[in-house]
């Protein structure tokens, strides 16, 4: 704080720290960006298919077919 010419004034003053923008793809080519969110999808379904291929049962397709047992017995 001051008291120039006899008057209090404060004065401040703040930066905004800059921040890395590229993982945003706010600067990589559109096709570039294409490319990238397809492989990531490409990427999900193979983990996906691992998961089902790693499976011994499958409680809901077993749960259907339980079902449609049940309803012809009846």
């Amino acid at each position: 704080m001051s008291k120039p010419n006899g008057k209090w004034s404060y004065d401040f003053s703040w930066t905004q720290p800059y921040v890395n923008m590229e993982g945003f793809g706010l600067f990589s080519d559109p096709k570039e960006q294409v490319e990238r969110s397809t492989q990531k999808e490409l990427d999900r379904i193979a983990s996906t298919d691992k998961l089902v291929d790693e499976m011994l049962t499958y409680p809901e397709a077993e749960a259907i077919l339980n079902k449609i047992k049940e309803a012809n017995n009846d």
